[in-house]
């Protein structure tokens, strides 16, 4: 029986990871429905919209949903919006970091709904530098692990080293694991990392940059 439900543990993670890892890889590039609807709805229109702004949603999927419940938030996900000539791109750690159409990334969020952060006043004429920072970090792969090295990238690490590298500031709080709401998830952390429940290892979350003393909730959907 011990081996049994062993077995099923280790199927439910795997399962996890190929549905982040269908979710990051291969639906933005296979739902025609999904990039049609992008094309022909506008999420922003009337939204103040800035280069530099921090922009949050919830994605789809089991592993998301474990990600929201240990943080007991809403967001599961971030990136950084920044303005091209052709309208504004989000820069996000998803799969690898890379730029994804504004509108599109909205697309994808449960209930299209999404939160803009933005810098406050005093910390605006560092933007492009954040930018520039957060960039370097293009071509990274997602750190599915949330260990804090720059070999693989999630969401919130590169916000917070974008801010971090170009100014020093330290943008939000760490959270250790062990402040989380992991127990319900312990046999899916120990399957990820190979066998180790590392308590204190600290973290970024979308939350912790919500809530940030150094930014302005500006738009949150309904």
């Amino acid at each position: 029986m011990r081996n049994i439900k062993a077995i099923k543990n280790f199927v439910y993670v795997i399962i996890l990871i190929l549905g982040w890892a269908y979710i990051v890889n291969i639906a933005p590039r296979s739902y025609a429905y999904f990039y049609i609807e992008s094309k022909l709805r506008i999420y922003t229109k009337g939204i103040d919209i800035q280069h530099g702004d921090f922009i949050f949603q919830h994605l789809p999927g089991e592993l998301t949903a474990m990600i929201a419940d240990m943080t007991k938030s809403q967001y599961s996900h971030c990136g950084i919006i920044v303005k091209k000539p052709t309208g504004f791109v989000v820069l996000q750690a998803i799969g690898p970091v890379k730029e994804t159409p504004l509108n599109e990334w909205i697309n994808y969020g449960v209930g299209k709904r999404f939160t803009i952060v933005r810098l406050k006043k005093k910390f605006q004429s560092d933007i492009p530098a954040i930018i520039s920072q957060g960039y370097k970090f293009v071509g990274k792969p997602y750190d599915i692990q949330y260990q804090w090295d720059d070999q693989k990238i999630y969401c919130s690490e590169l916000i917070y080293k974008a801010v971090f590298n170009a100014t020093g500031l330290r943008l939000a709080e760490f959270v250790r694991l062990g402040d989380m709401a992991w127990q319900p998830y312990e046999q899916t952390i120990r399957q990820i990392t190979g066998g180790e429940l590392p308590l204190d290892r600290e973290m970024i979350t979308p939350e912790s940059l919500v809530v940030s003393d150094k930014v302005d909730v500006v738009y949150v959907s309904k």
